[in-house]
């Protein structure tokens, strides 16, 4: 079995650890208390109430798939093969992704189409950081963004509304990029700084503030909530794994990432074992999958996708047919924001990926420097346009 292709479900199909209780603070999780921050309003319409299986072993954690999704986000080992005397080199992974390609068509191939969609229509960007800004690196803390990429954005900005939508939390983000012309989500979505809305009234969870420059901004926190538990779900973990080498524990402020990159595939068990012994007494926390990076997050109808829908709304640009939306994003965590794009034809969405994945994109590019080169195009494109 090609393992690759196994990381293309999103993350609606993982297991989920939910129940359809009504939420109060005993809800929350068992060790937890003094869970409701004052002022905080939380809407409960935003929870996820599909009754779910839970699960108490390991065998029945494996049965979830979860231990072949940690294998299936590995690189993919190339088989290659020469020919004698020659320079040629063709490989089965070549081959099969020029073949997905036909079905997610490169988006600097596809420009020109893209751009003629576009004329007359307002765009705006929506951008993964980790593997799409920034290549995967073996520290997540070191996932810099290069200055030619940064220089890329800050351009890029000029031109389009963009925001960067991520899985860390909204202040590591910002630390790595450093542009204030950006909007920026955390934490999947969960921690938004946005452009103050046009409606008058502000959704629950939703607080007007200033940013470093002194603009007026909305800070939207639908998690908020939830702070004080994955706090200690944090610790929990720290103290869980620390000696399991290579393991590392990152608090994203809504959500947990336990990254085990540089874990030895024999230790992956007890990475999975150990997470999932944490959450049983949390079930209002879920378990997602990204690039080998386990992740703990609350049990809230959120995601990217409705991250994008909040932002379009902020930004004045929602139900506009003159507005064309673009996502450009390498996990599975990305494909709400693909569905979301997809349905009605409201934007594109764009994989990155050099491997074959199925995904709700639209086109595809290979890694960080295809989506340079696209972005430079764009602006070039909007430069030459006329006004």
């Amino acid at each position: 079995m090609n393992l690759d292709l196994m990381d293309v479900k999103s993350n609606h199909s993982a297991p989920v650890l939910a129940d359809p209780a009504p939420m109060n603070n005993t809800r929350l999780g068992i060790h937890s208390s003094l869970y409701s921050p004052p002022g905080v309003v939380f809407s409960h319409g935003l929870y996820l109430t599909i009754p779910r299986k839970k699960t108490n072993t390991l065998d029945d954690f494996r049965s979830s798939s979860w231990l072949d999704a940690m294998k299936s986000s590995s690189p993919t080992h190339r088989k290659i093969t020469k020919d004698s005397g020659t320079d040629l080199v063709s490989t089965d992974a070549d081959v099969a992704y020029r073949n997905w390609m036909l079905k997610y068509p490169s988006a600097l191939a596809s420009f020109e189409q893209i751009t003629n969609y576009a004329k007359g229509k307002r765009i705006a960007l929506f951008l993964d950081y980790d593997g799409t800004l920034s290549t995967i690196v073996d520290n997540p803390d070191c996932a810099f963004m290069s200055n030619p990429m940064r220089a890329t954005v800050r351009n890029l900005a000029k031109y389009f509304p963009t925001a960067i939508i991520s899985g860390r939390s909204r202040d590591k983000v910002y630390e790595f990029v450093g542009l204030t012309e950006l909007y920026y989500a955390g934490s999947h979505g969960m921690d938004i700084i946005g452009p103050v809305r046009p409606m008058s009234n502000d959704p629950p969870n939703c607080i007007r503030s200033t940013d470093n420059q002194g603009k007026e901004v909305n800070l939207f926190q639908p998690a908020s909530e939830f702070l004080p538990m994955i706090d200690e779900v944090f610790r929990s973990l720290v103290e869980i794994t620390k000696d399991i080498n290579g393991a590392k524990v990152e608090n994203n402020k809504f959500c947990v990432s336990v990254h085990y990159r540089n874990v030895d595939e024999q230790y992956w068990t007890t990475i999975a074992e150990s997470v999932h012994d944490i959450l049983k007494d949390y079930p209002r926390l879920r378990l997602t999958h990204g690039r080998k990076v386990l992740e703990v997050r609350p049990v809230l109808d959120w995601d990217k996708g409705k991250a994008v829908e909040f932002l379009l709304e902020s930004l004045g640009l929602s139900n506009c047919d003159d507005v064309l939306p673009i996502y450009i994003g390498d996990d599975r965590t990305d494909e709400d924001a693909f569905k979301v794009l997809r349905v009605g034809n409201r934007g594109y969405g764009i994989l990155v990926s050099s491997a074959p994945k199925e995904s709700n994109a639209l086109y595809s590019l290979r890694d960080p420097s295809e989506v340079m080169e696209f972005l430079k195009s764009l602006v070039m494109w909007k430069k030459s346009s006329p006004l």
